[in-house]
């Protein structure tokens, strides 16, 4: 240890360029860097360039652990899943999540977590996270939670920037940025990253695996009109729980492998012609052996039964076209685009092990390929200068291979804006959406009946927010009815026979002492009419500050305790504090200590053999040690 500290010391005497004066960059950047907010797509939760900094928020799961009406669990393969408040889903289905104008959900399940969850953010400027329909004005996927990274800039970068990450549970990240300019107003930034993630857990003395190594590479070349994306993760990690009906599998492992091109160009003097293309694939490979039996939905009331082993090789690719046009007329701004998305899915191979008998299964099902064409308009009329009416609407047509029946459908919503005086504004809006069935839905859907129905959801908002010279409080009420929920239940996907309803309240408060000094509050609750199988209400409190050369910050994070069937799970809380020291100008130390109480959330399984239902922690205590040097 003396050693590392002796290297950190001798080389932030060899270089000149100011890490500290970067941050005061950052700073006084954050709200040029944040014009990317658009208050139209919904209700919006931002983390500046400066909290992330200040909170030492290493990595997306980091955030998403403390968002609000929200919660982030294990699913069986160890993978970060969220759910919203009061329930636990397999994979989430509901979440679009971007690297600037790249959606990077999977095309199989729509979930980003296995490649992206834990990505770093050491290259993220900032992140925007939007509770509404973002489809309306990207003309993604459609879902109820948007959650959206902006790279930094390649010309705010221009040089290098090393990051090392080590921790007491020998966990560790590395990685590197890039930036400089190529002339003829060309930039770029790249980003490579290697961490490993040591994670394990306990099932009644058994050890439950769940490291990963994971590699990432993201490259950003751009002018003022067009900007070309290439993204790639490569994970390879224990499958935990995996499918084994004991928890505990013999052996297993998840490889996966997910890359893009993504670009975007802008025509005309005012950009007011977008056009994006983009194309990604991903592969992954499965396997498991256990002697005490692998559950596979598929095959519940087939012949195979006594299967230990099961393996894996499947290749999905997406590809998307948009082109959209803004213009103005009177009071109005209006928005149009047309989209294109092909989703295709390919069984490389699928075997399993059956009563000591191997067996080619191929495809589960011929539902393998999917088109999705998209109309959308979207108009915003300022009635007066301190109100304005928002209504959008799309129109899909999904075309589908296999027993699936093409459909359509159509997007509608309404809203509006006041803000009659300079500290008090209103947003509301009304929108009815539907979420189809997945790939991965149909391939474990309850074997009877495979032709799930599209989910259809109707949400209605409302948020207020107050603000004086120094604090900010704000209160958001939400009313949603799901019909035809598409849920996991032991004997696979099924629609639920009946109309689900939440409700939810979030309360926020900040308060500024100073530039330097700033507190954070909030508090939710939801009501569900289903039982609930996770916590229902939560918040958190954090402080970050700065003084000369050392940056603090210390939080609270807190998950409400809930029962369902035999099972208590108790309160979470999960506290945290650290600081950054900037040794020198172009050099800092920072250390961090998570979960130091130990009372992490924890998730809820079924074990399929003695049908109990137990909790394990989802995630543990942690000291972690950070290094940033700027050259």
């Amino acid at each position: 240890m003396k050693l590392f500290i002796l290297l950190f010391l001798f080389f932030s005497t060899l270089f000149s360029q100011s890490l500290e004066s970067l941050l005061d960059e950052y700073e006084e950047t954050t709200k040029k860097s944040l014009t990317t907010v658009d208050e139209k797509m919904g209700h919006i939760r931002i983390y500046s360039q400066k909290e992330i900094q200040l909170m030492q928020y290493n990595k997306l799961s980091d955030i998403l652990k403390e968002l609000p009406l929200f919660n982030l669990n294990k699913n069986r393969f160890g993978v970060g899943n969220p759910s919203l408040a009061g329930s636990k889903t397999v994979t989430s289905g509901f979440f679009r999540f971007f690297i600037d104008d790249h959606e990077v959900s999977s095309a199989y399940s729509k979930s980003p977590f296995l490649s992206w969850g834990d990505l770093p953010l050491d290259f993220i400027d900032h992140i925007e996270i939007y509770y509404g329909e973002s489809s309306f004005a990207l003309a993604n996927d459609s879902g109820i939670y948007f959650i959206r990274l902006y790279t930094k800039s390649p010309q705010k970068e221009n040089g290098a920037k090393l990051t090392t990450n080590i921790s007491n549970n020998a966990s560790n990240s590395n990685g590197l940025t890039y930036a400089s300019t190529l002339g003829n107003d060309w930039s770029y930034l790249i980003y490579l990253n290697n961490t490993k993630i040591k994670d394990d857990d306990t099932y009644k003395g058994k050890k439950l695996s769940n490291n990963s190594s994971r590699k990432y590479l993201y490259l950003d070349v751009q002018n003022d009109t067009t900007i070309i994306n290439f993204g790639y993760s490569d994970v390879t990690k224990d499958n935990y729980m995996g499918q084994s009906k004991d928890i505990v599998p013999n052996s297993g492992e998840i490889f996966s492998k997910d890359y893009y091109v993504d670009i975007t160009k802008y025509f005309l003097d005012d950009n007011s012609i977008k056009a994006n293309f983009s194309i990604g694939k991903q592969l992954r490979e499965y396997s498991e052996t256990n002697d005490e039996k692998i559950f596979l939905v598929p095959f519940l009331f087939s012949a195979y039964q006594n299967i230990t082993q099961a393996n894996e090789k499947l290749e999905f690719t997406k590809t998307n076209a948009y082109i959209s046009k803004t213009f103005q007329y009177k009071d109005n701004n209006f928005l149009a685009g047309l989209s294109l998305q092909n989703k295709s899915y390919k069984v490389k191979s699928r075997t399993i092990v059956n009563s000591n008998t191997t067996v080619d299964v191929g495809q589960f099902n011929d539902f393998d390929k999917e088109s999705v064409r998209s109309v959308l308009f979207q108009d915003d009329y300022k009635i007066k200068d301190d109100l304005i009416f928002i209504a959008n609407a799309k129109y899909d047509k999904y075309k589908r291979r296999g027993f699936l029946k093409d459909s359509s459908t159509n997007l509608y919503r309404i809203g509006g804006i006041y803000t009659p005086f300079e500290n008090f504004g209103l947003k509301s809006f009304y929108t009815e959406t539907t979420i189809p069935q997945l790939f991965s839905n149909i391939d474990f859907a309850f074997p009877m009946n495979k032709n799930l129905k599209d989910q259809k959801y109707r949400i209605f908002t409302v948020e207020g927010v107050f603000t004086t010279e120094n604090s900010k409080f704000g209160i958001t009420y939400d009313h949603v009815d799901i019909e035809d929920f598409i849920y996991y239940a032991s004997v696979g996907f099924v629609n639920v026979d009946h109309t689900i309803k939440t409700d939810g309240w979030i309360f926020d408060y900040e308060y500024i002492f100073s530039d330097e000094h700033e507190l954070k509050l909030n508090y939710y609750l939801t009501s569900l009419s289903e039982t609930a199988n996770n916590s229902q209400r939560g918040g958190f409190i954090k402080y970050m500050g700065r003084t000369n050369n050392l940056e603090y910050f210390t939080s609270l994070n807190y998950k409400s305790a809930f029962d369902y069937t035999n099972v208590h799970v108790s309160s979470a809380f999960d506290f945290s504090l650290g600081a950054t020291y900037n040794i020198s100008k172009n050099m800092s130390l920072s250390l961090k200590g998570e979960n130091l109480l130990d009372k992490s959330t924890k998730s809820l399984n079924t074990n399929e053999i003695t049908k109990e239902v137990f909790a394990t922690k989802d995630y543990g205590r942690s000291v972690n040690m950070t290094l940033k040097w700027v050259f």
